[in-house]
């Protein structure tokens, strides 16, 4: 079964792009974070790729929340941005990010970084249901 990835970026550009990039995944696209929160509740999602700026509620604010619910808190989810400054890094990890891209990306980074995380995912519910 193919693995489902969340991209949540306000710029139509990108999104694009990632969703060529990402052609041996089933993705789903959020413009906001609002919406990425109601994909989150309603699918089963593995892995989120989420920018930081975004109109009304932003990526920092987005992962808060899908990081408090405890039907959601597990989803891995990567910053994937163009806000290089050493603060906007930490504050990503502090949120509850486990990875972080820097804008303008590389698509052997983003599918070797989704991978990784996927696999460590995969990796720990085994040992979980150990």
């Amino acid at each position: 079964m193919r693995k489902k990835i969340l991209v949540v970026d306000d710029s139509k550009a990108n999104i694009d792009i990632l969703i060529d990039i990402l052609d041996e995944y089933d993705v789903l696209v959020a413009l906001n974070g609002k919406k990425a929160i109601e994909i989150v509740n309603k699918k089963d999602i593995d892995l989120i790729l989420l920018d930081i700026v975004m109109p009304e509620l932003g990526g920092y604010q987005t992962c808060k929340i899908i990081k408090q619910n405890p039907n959601t808190k597990h989803i891995p989810i990567i910053f994937i941005t163009a806000k290089t400054d050493r603060d906007s890094i930490a504050k990503a990890y502090d949120v509850g990010g486990i990875d972080y891209i820097k804008k303008p990306f590389y698509s052997i980074e983003v599918l070797s970084r989704i991978h990784t995380q996927l696999s460590l995912s995969d990796y720990t519910h085994k040992l979980e249901d150990l």
